[in-house]
């Protein structure tokens, strides 16, 4: 069986975003923590590296993921299959936006389109009950979101507005029990449904 560390490594030396090992090391403690998880919806799969640990922490766990990048949805599916996962984990090539079932998730993991983040979580609302969880991943976006000097590229800074909009809109959301964590990750918001 290969090494999940070498998926993490390999993204890392080509640049593929993955999660931050504090980040990640929060998600895998939640969900081991949270014994009622056992449907998850990630949006961003990457290399499939977040679901395939996601899968291991029980299983009695399944994972759908939705990615949008060929390349990397191929790698994901080869990587699903080396684990022998492909039965508990279902990658879709589709946007998340546009992605339709009536599934009900226990937690929906968000690391994908850092501006469609309300996006994901109207979209996504219908398919989580009081009790299902949220968890967005980079609301620091490596502390530009709350320090725009940190960037000089433009187009970077506009989506940290955008970031920022979100997290703000998300704290205030009377749907949601909302903790964010500023140093965990790239900055992690862990939102429970109660509405």
């Amino acid at each position: 069986m290969k090494d999940i560390r070498k998926i993490h490594d390999t993204a890392r030396e080509k640049n593929i975003p993955v999660m931050k090992n504090s980040g990640m090391s929060f998600l895998l403690d939640y969900i081991r923590d949270h014994e009622n998880i056992r449907d998850i919806l990630e949006c961003g799969t990457a290399v499939g590296y977040s679901a395939i640990r996601m899968a291991m922490v029980r299983w009695d766990m399944t994972v759908d993921t939705l990615e949008t990048d060929p390349g990397m949805y191929e790698q994901a599916c080869r990587n699903i299959r080396e684990f022998h996962l492909e039965d508990r984990i279902h990658p879709y090539l589709c946007d998340a936006a546009l992605f339709e079932t009536r599934k009900i998730y226990d937690l929906v993991f968000v690391d994908a389109a850092k501006s469609q983040y309300q996006r994901y979580l109207e979209h996504f609302y219908n398919n989580t009950v009081p009790g299902s969880v949220f968890i967005f991943d980079n609301l620091s976006f490596h502390g530009i979101v709350d320090d725009p000097e940190l960037s000089h590229n433009r187009s970077t800074v506009q989506m940290t507005r955008k970031i920022l909009k979100f997290r703000d809109r998300l704290l205030k959301d009377d749907r949601f029990e909302t903790v964010y964590y500023p140093d965990l990750g790239d900055g992690v918001a862990v939102s429970k449904r109660i509405k």
